[in-house]
């Protein structure tokens, strides 16, 4: 019964929610150079958010697979690699924008995210970006 309990957990841990912003996420994905189509999606969350709701900030982690090179490609090699990368969403639905920026590492997600959600009302704590 635990088991199960966790793997609903998961679950719903990794599920994005909005198929727009998960296609929007992959083809960024894709756009820097990784398999976005293949890639694992996870810990999304809204994080900021100005009244009305018109714009709002989104984090979330992936797991994507480093796309190789045509050259290096017939040449056998090491085995792919992955890639453990952090992003930020910025939505704008008035202006039907998303803006998705990719990290290597948190701080550089945390100064974005700080920048962006200036005036806006932000998620603290845990689930947050602080």
């Amino acid at each position: 019964m635990r088991k199960w309990l966790e793997s609903i957990a998961q679950g719903w841990n990794d599920w994005v929610g909005d198929k727009d912003l998960e296609n929007a996420i992959r083809r960024q994905l894709d756009h820097a150079g990784y398999f976005g189509t293949s890639a694992q999606i996870t810990n999304v969350r809204l994080v900021a958010i100005q009244r009305p709701g018109w714009l709002q900030i989104y984090r979330f982690e992936a797991n994507a697979r480093v796309r190789i090179e045509p050259e290096e490609a017939d040449a056998p090699g090491p085995p792919p690699k992955h890639a453990q990368l952090l992003g930020l969403v910025q939505e704008d639905f008035r202006k039907s924008l998303k803006d998705i920026r990719l990290f290597d590492e948190p701080e550089a997600r945390r100064e974005l995210f700080r920048e962006w959600a200036e005036g806006l009302i932000q998620l603290r704590g845990a689930e947050g970006l602080g």
